[in-house]
């Protein structure tokens, strides 16, 4: 094992210092987090506004807060691509040094989505105007991306090329910034007007409908299905093992392939309908990497270092904040580890909660995002419900079982360790 990891190290290690360097990578990665509150709010009212108990739902109904929160859904989770046009291309500027820019680019951005949008002006002066908004939420996510990065193309073209409008060194610079937003707000108003013109007058009749009709088919090929789910969680799996920060690699693919597929069902899920989509990134947790290890290290092993280390790592591990136990025991880099916490964990969670919704004993995941630091069996129940919480702990209990070989028999080196020490102070 040890010889096989050491082959792969440095080609996995290469392959993660290029993920992580790549700019569209981290643009992407920074925007999403930037719109972390909206999508978990939108989560928790989807969740509120969707819980399947008939008297709660009445109530509901009965006294108007299930349209006062649909209001709240709406404009969140409902217009979550108009906040990532927003984020992406302030991202943008923050990662080519155009700080000063970066909140002009952002609203230019929101701009452009609307302009790029359909929308059809009233008959008369005091008539009223139809904006299409289906392309707001998650259907929009795609074409959000890319307005995003053409805006944020367009301000960096125009800050390198000294395109802007000049003003005294006498006017201060928060004044003298805006003036320099007007040209750059100016062309990307142009081009996406042009942009809209254009394809109105092809089958699409959006961008938008251009950009989800193109990208999706591909980009579901590629990962949106349950072979690159599962590839691309243990390769984030591998990376953890060999030191690497996993979630910040590939994280941002999964946003990127799967974020929309998770509205689509959060939508559906808040209207009561059947979610459409079966993969979508998400499966049923075990924590996220080391709980089930620290707790079989206290169930089970007598080395006093592993107990010791195990203790202060329960807490953190059932938070879902694992480097106390993947560095103190340490899980990182021990070929023991290697199977039951790269291998046989992601295997069980990605394969058996298809297995389980392919039986039909499991609903598919509801979209609602509730943040990382929450324990397994929560996210498990509000991602999926009392099935999800039920069959939550019989795969965390399924993992116990394989993972227990492994850590008595890491107990046991430690142990004649110990003993070896203590026979010779």
């Amino acid at each position: 094992m040890n010889k096989i990891m050491e082959k792969l190290e440095g080609p996995l290690t290469k392959l993660a210092s290029k993920f992580a360097q790549n700019s569209i990578i981290n643009i992407i990665s920074g925007a999403f987090m930037m719109t972390l509150p909206i999508t978990m709010v939108g989560g928790f009212i989807a969740l509120i506004r969707g819980l399947e108990v008939a008297p709660y739902q009445a109530f509901l109904a009965s006294t108007g807060l299930y349209n006062h929160l649909g209001t709240i859904y709406q404009f969140t989770t409902s217009f979550f691509a108009v906040y990532v046009a927003f984020a992406i291309a302030y991202t943008y500027c923050n990662r080519y040094n155009m700080k000063a820019s970066a909140i002009p680019a952002g609203l230019t951005a929101i701009m452009s989505f609307f302009v790029a949008t359909p929308y059809t002006l009233p008959e008369s002066l005091w008539g009223s105007a139809t904006l299409d908004t289906s392309w707001h939420g998650a259907s929009g996510l795609f074409s959000a991306m890319v307005i995003g990065f053409i805006v944020g193309s367009i301000y960096k073209f125009c800050k390198d090329k000294n395109i802007a409008i000049k003003l005294p060194e006498q006017v201060p610079p928060a004044i003298a910034a805006q003036f320099t937003a007007i040209l750059p707000t100016a062309f990307a108003g142009l081009f996406f007007m042009v942009v809209a013109w254009l394809f109105e007058g092809t089958s699409f009749g959006s961008i938008h409908n251009a950009i989800y009709t193109i990208l999706r088919a591909p980009l579901g090929f590629l990962g949106a299905n349950i072979f690159g789910q599962t590839v691309l969680a243990l390769f984030c799996g591998c990376l953890w093992f060999l030191g690497i920060h996993g979630g910040m690699t590939v994280i941002p693919m999964i946003m990127m392939l799967f974020t929309g597929l998770q509205m689509e069902n959060q939508m559906a899920y808040s209207a009561g309908q059947p979610l459409p989509n079966w993969i979508t990134g998400s499966c049923l947790s075990l924590s996220s990497g080391s709980l089930c290890v620290v707790i079989c290290c206290l169930l089970f092993a007598k080395s006093e270092q592993i107990k010791a280390i195990a203790k202060a790592a329960l807490i953190p591990s059932l938070f879902g904040v694992d480097e106390p136990a993947y560095f103190g025991l340490p899980m990182i880099l021990n070929p023991l580890f290697f199977l039951p916490w790269v291998l046989f964990q992601n295997l069980l969670t990605n394969l058996g909660t298809y297995l389980l919704q392919a039986i039909g004993v499991l609903g598919y995941y509801r979209g609602v995002n509730i943040g990382s630091f929450v324990p397994f069996f929560v996210s498990n129940l509000v991602g999926y419900g009392i099935p999800g919480l039920i069959w939550g702990f019989v795969l965390f209990a399924i993992d116990m079982v394989l993972t227990l070989p492994f850590v008595l028999t890491y107990d046991k080196q430690l142990l004649a360790e110990e003993q070896a020490a203590a026979e010779n102070k």
